[in-house]
């Protein structure tokens, strides 16, 4: 899981948040849709500074990075220091595991995946929120990726069918798929309505999903 950027440039990432309200807020009410009816307690893997965990309500937010957590606490999350792919909980622990945006920055998504179906009841449900690489900010963050950008340098992005097949290889199986942020970069940041199913164009899909029968 990556760690260093964040600890280096954690004020800066932070402060993307306030710098783009509109796409944040879009993003934040993808997942918050597909969050309903998911049974508690929640744990967000990846809670970074708590932007998504402290207005979903989230009870536990886990992260390797120490400066993140430090504002994830100044905004009520309980956080815990940690890496996605060994969790310090116990087997069953949580009714929802939320995984947002952290997928692009994992080591070993696959074992961050087992490990969030490891602590996740037998009835519960994994939310994950991502950035599609076919999509068009997925294409955006790419070629930044490529001139070396301080987070997404090392970043790797997948797409709905690698990360479906993912979540199948790790024993789960899709629930239900939430797409927004369909203007593409360059354009006016605008609030968007989230969408059930695939939207044309969508760069932020929030897939919910259960564990396999």
């Amino acid at each position: 899981m990556v760690v260093g950027p964040f600890e280096k440039f954690w004020l800066e990432y932070d402060k993307w948040y306030d710098e783009h309200p509109n796409i944040y807020r879009s993003e934040l009410w993808a997942v918050e849709l597909a969050s309903r009816g998911v049974p508690r307690p929640w744990v967000e893997i990846g809670v970074g500074s708590g932007r998504f965990a402290a207005p979903l309500g989230v009870d536990v937010g886990l992260d390797p990075s120490e400066r993140l957590l430090e504002l994830a606490s100044r905004r009520g999350v309980r956080v815990v220091r940690g890496l996605a792919e060994s969790t310090p909980f116990p087997d069953g622990s949580f009714g929802g595991v939320f995984v947002i945006i952290t997928i692009c920055f994992l080591d070993e998504p696959l074992k961050a995946l087992r490990e969030a179906r490891r602590i996740l009841k037998p009835e519960g449900r994994l939310v994950v929120g991502f950035i599609p690489s076919d999509s068009p900010w997925g294409t955006f963050y790419s070629r930044l990726k490529e001139r070396g950008h301080k987070f997404y340098s090392h970043a790797r992005f997948y797409s709905l069918s690698e990360l479906t097949g993912m979540l199948e290889l790790s024993g789960f199986e899709t629930e239900l798929l939430v797409s927004t942020l369909r203007s593409p970069p360059g354009s006016p940041e605008v609030l968007e309505t989230p969408v059930l199913g695939l939207a044309p164009g969508a760069s932020f899909l929030v897939i919910r999903a259960r564990v396999a029968r």
